[in-house]
């Protein structure tokens, strides 16, 4: 029943997501040609950054789509709909936030692989001793190389998914509340409002958790160690290379999957439907 109930969300925000996707495909097919075709250099490596900074856009504008086909529907003309499909309130809640992640990460991953094909294309135009530049720099500034770039990239977009579901759970739980009375006067301020206050609520306490528990990885040039102590391990190692702290991002995991439960008990008790 979820798999069905899933495909039928999917289908139906298709068409609303349709046109971001198009206009994506439009500036990244328009770039794309333009970098192929011009003969300057400097125009090349500007027609990849063109690229890569309107997915950058097109990932926040996405985001508001998201939130925007939730209010619609499941609150708005269509809630009475939604509401009246016999199935549990909870799985209800998880397709729409599964049907979101998929749009999110879908432009996500757009977003990140046009940052490696920029790389490519830098690569390819100025050659690989502008890259050995580079390294050089960063292993002055203590980043041994750009395998510890890898790896932190690697966790970054781990970090990045999480950060999403807890903003994306933290987005259901503000229009949730935006839909209860007396909080629904203030309309999408009070929306804004809120969310940034949960975002920021999770985003305090899941960082003082994770100070009191510095477990990670630390990454030299060619190492990697896992400690309970990360901020002693680097100093051991002599300060060089990247630490990666691991608690943080698992608190925030369960701290999103905790804002599940009262969006759930609202939706059921509480709402206002217009």
């Amino acid at each position: 029943m979820f798999g069905k109930l899933l495909k039928n969300d999917l289908k139906a925000q298709w068409h609303s997501i349709s046109t971001i996707f198009l206009c994506i495909a439009f500036v990244a097919v328009g770039a794309e040609i333009f970098t192929l075709t011009t003969k300057q250099q400097a125009m090349k490596v500007l027609g990849g950054m063109l690229v890569f900074i309107a997915l950058g856009f097109a990932c926040i504008v996405v985001l508001i789509a998201v939130a925007l086909m939730f209010s619609k529907t499941m609150f708005g003309r269509a809630g009475y709909l939604t509401l009246s499909i016999p199935v549990k309130t909870s799985s209800l809640l998880i397709s729409k936030t599964v049907s979101g992640l998929i749009w999110i990460f879908s432009v996500y991953a757009l977003f990140i692989g046009s940052l490696f094909l920029w790389v490519y294309q830098v690569k390819q135009t100025l050659g690989n001793q502008i890259l050995d530049s580079v390294e050089s720099i960063l292993t002055i500034f203590g980043v041994p190389s750009f395998l510890t770039i890898f790896i932190g990239i690697l966790f970054f977009l781990i970090s990045l998914a999480v950060l999403t579901l807890v903003m994306v759970q933290a987005l259901q739980l503000s229009i949730t509340l935006s839909n209860i009375s007396p909080i629904s006067k203030f309309g999408n301020i009070g929306i804004i409002v809120m969310f940034f206050v949960i975002f920021l609520v999770v985003q305090t306490v899941t960082t003082e958790l994770s100070d009191l528990l510095p477990i990670g990885f630390v990454v030299d040039a060619d190492t990697v160690k896992f400690t309970s102590n990360i901020v002693r391990t680097k100093a051991a190692m002599g300060g060089g290379g990247l630490s990666i702290g691991i608690c943080g991002s698992i608190f925030r995991l369960l701290a999103a999957i905790g804002l599940h439960y009262p969006t759930v008990y609202l939706i059921q008790h509480k709402i206002n439907i217009k």
